[in-house]
């Protein structure tokens, strides 16, 4: 009886199986819905069984050859009644042989089963793709924190997952197949997930993941990842992913160079989350095809991934915005130059030199502008300090501004009436490293209001003694 190929797969999508492993050999005895081998189809597994009782007479099919639906597989002769077991022949002493042992210095592990179809995939990815990939550091301080407080239950690679489906749809290009000539760009995220199984690295596929809420979207990724270890994965499951994460922060990886899964045109490595002077640093690999997504467009989308890792209240759902706040004050014109306002109960003058009018009995109020930059950026630097665990013993502002009158005079029409110019120098004492300080004062200025209102149109440049 011939037995052929089972119609397990759908061939025209999915193409050729691969036989990895025979149960059974020539000659064996086999029972009605016995296992007689496995099949491989992408990294999905199935198992032929035997139709009859029989024995297998000729194996067709050897191990490692590719087969479609209906192909020859194996020959068994079917029997219909038991059979008499032939009596064992007397066994004859056989004469001693002594052969000196093989000596190896190496072991022999063939490539084969799935080991085989990773080979085969990695191999095809290098060599059809022009693969280059480009590392950044973000800082993650702000996650880890909103982690820790409200999605104990969710792990890394849920949270960045969904992040990363919002960052693909500013950068659709990413996500995208390359097949032959042509570039498709999908309208849905097919998020592939890398797994790590006894076997090798899988990738399970989350198919219309952009169109999922957090928490189904991690629902998906759980299930596919239970199915992916416990064999259960069908080809559906493990193909047409439109872009992939591979994770390896729980290991000490830092950066790394992931190879993209075709026809993919890029893919994610993440690193393991390091602690740098109070902050918490997530190293980002993004590896990419050059044949279509130039390293421009790349770091683009890594920048803008950077931007909704940092600030993962306004990505992550359930978390309401800050509200506005608004800060109200009342003045009185005493005359030309002087002026009066009442802040919560502060009472506040505002006057102007004698050269310029005034009485000199109080600021002018490009003082007080600068006045409150430097109160704002030293609010601003400390509380940055604090969060990061940076003692700062001492500091000290000198904050000057470079003013043109003549548009204030009315002399010309054109050019800006405010301030040209505005410098800060900052005397700090502390401990902690210069790249450390460096670091705050990068994020005070991004993070002050007055700061960002006067960049707005005016140039600031700060200097640390």
């Amino acid at each position: 009886m011939l037995i052929t190929v089972p119609n397990l797969w759908n061939y025209d999508r999915y193409g050729p199986g691969v036989i990895t492993e025979w149960y059974k050999k020539e000659g064996d005895i086999v029972k009605k819905k016995e296992p007689l081998c496995q099949i491989m189809v992408i990294k999905a597994t199935y198992i032929v069984e035997s139709p009859v009782d029989g024995k297998l007479t000729k194996i067709i099919a050897q191990k490692g050859t590719k087969v479609k639906p209906g192909d020859p597989l194996v020959e068994v002769e079917e029997i219909t009644a038991p059979q008499a077991p032939a009596p064992a022949p007397t066994p004859q002493p056989a004469p001693q042989v002594i052969t000196a042992p093989e000596v190896r210095e190496y072991s022999v592990i063939k490539i084969e089963g799935l080991r085989r179809v990773i080979a085969d995939r990695m191999t095809e990815s290098l060599r059809t793709a022009a693969q280059y990939t480009l590392h950044m550091d973000v800082d993650a301080t702000e996650l880890v924190k909103l982690r820790e407080e409200r999605f104990r239950d969710y792990s890394y690679t849920e949270l960045l997952s969904y992040i990363v489906i919002k960052a693909l749809k500013d950068y659709p290009s990413l996500n995208a197949h390359v097949v032959n000539d042509e570039m498709r760009v999908f309208n849905h995220v097919h998020l592939g997930i890398g797994i790590q199984t006894d076997n090798g690295l899988l990738v399970g596929v989350v198919k219309n993941a952009d169109t999922m809420d957090l928490d189904a979207l991690v629902k998906g990724i759980r299930r596919i990842i239970d199915d992916v270890r416990q064999g259960k994965a069908t080809p559906e499951e493990l193909t047409g992913s439109t872009f992939t994460i591979s994770n390896l922060g729980m290991t000490e990886v830092i950066y790394f160079t992931p190879i993209i899964n075709p026809p993919e045109v890029a893919i994610l490595g993440v690193g393991k989350i390091r602690d740098t002077n109070g902050r918490k640093l997530l190293p980002l690999s993004l590896t990419l095809d050059h044949r279509v997504i130039d390293g421009y467009v790349g770091a683009q989308f890594l920048g803008r991934l950077k931007e909704l890792i940092e600030k993962p209240q306004g990505v992550l759902p359930g978390l309401p915005s800050p509200p506005e706040v608004s800060y109200t004050l009342s003045a009185v014109s005493l005359s030309d130059t002087r002026i009066e306002a009442t802040i919560r109960n502060f009472r506040v003058m505002v006057d102007e030199t004698e050269d310029a009018g005034g009485t000199n009995t109080a600021p002018n109020p490009i003082e007080y502008l600068l006045l409150a930059l430097a109160g704002c950026m030293n609010v601003t630097i400390r509380k940055i300090a604090r969060e990061r665990g940076v003692k700062i013993d001492s500091m000290q502002l000198t904050v000057t501004g470079s003013l043109n009158p003549a548009r204030f005079e009315g002399l010309t029409k054109t050019g800006r009436a405010g301030l040209t110019h505005v410098s800060i120098e900052l005397s700090i004492s502390t401990t902690a490293p210069r790249d450390a300080i460096n670091d705050i004062i990068k994020e005070a200025e991004e993070r002050c209001p007055v700061h960002d209102t006067l960049t707005q149109g005016t140039q600031i440049k700060i200097a640390i003694k």
